[in-house]
C-alpha cells in the first residue's frame, strides 16, 4: 500500500500502487518517497463538484435519460480534462463505462438516436471543449 498525503501533509486513506502511479502520471500527485505520494489537489473538493454536477443535471443521465449515479468527464481525465463542474455531466454507470475515454462528440454521434435532449448535451459538450478551464488538470 502507498501512503497518501493531502495538500496540507495530512495522511489520507492509503491506496494501491497502480492508483498512486495514475495520480502521479496525471500530474495530480507527486512522489515523496518510494511508499508515499502527496496530492496536489483537495480530493474533497472533487466530491463537492460531483454533487454539484449531479444536482445541476437533476440526477438524470444526459446520455440516456436514466437515473444518474456517476459523473462523466466531457474531456476525459486521461486526456487532460479537469474535475471542474464545467467538464462534468451526470451519467448512469452503463453510459459512463461504455464511453470510456472516447471523444464526447463521437459517443454522442453513436448514441444520437437515444439521447433524450441532444441540443442540451451538444451545448454542454461544446462549452466544455472550448473552455480552457475544462482542460486544467489540477484543482488547487
Amino acid at each position: 500500500m502507498i501512503t497518501v498525503l493531502n495538500v496540507d501533509g495530512q495522511e489520507l486513506t492509503p491506496c494501491l500502487p497502480h492508483r498512486a502511479e495514475r495520480e502521479v502520471n496525471r500530474a495530480r500527485a507527486v512522489w515523496i518517497d518510494d511508499e508515499t505520494i502527496q496530492l496536489l489537489y483537495n480530493p474533497f473538493t472533487f466530491r463537492d463538484y460531483r454533487k454539484a454536477a449531479l444536482k445541476r443535471d437533476h440526477f438524470i443521465c444526459l446520455w440516456c435519460g436514466n437515473p444518474a449515479t456517476t459523473v462523466d468527464h466531457i474531456v476525459p481525465s486521461s486526456k487532460g480534462g479537469s474535475d471542474l463542474p464545467l467538464n462534468l455531466l451526470a451519467s448512469c454507470g452503463d453510459c459512463n463505462s461504455r464511453r470510456g475515454n472516447r471523444s464526447a462528440f463521437l459517443f454522442l454521434r453513436e448514441k444520437a438516436h437515444s439521447v433524450p435532449n441532444r441540443i442540451k448535451l451538444s451545448y454542454r459538450i461544446l462549452k466544455a471543449v472550448i473552455s480552457p478551464s475544462a482542460k486544467v488538470k489540477m484543482i488547487k
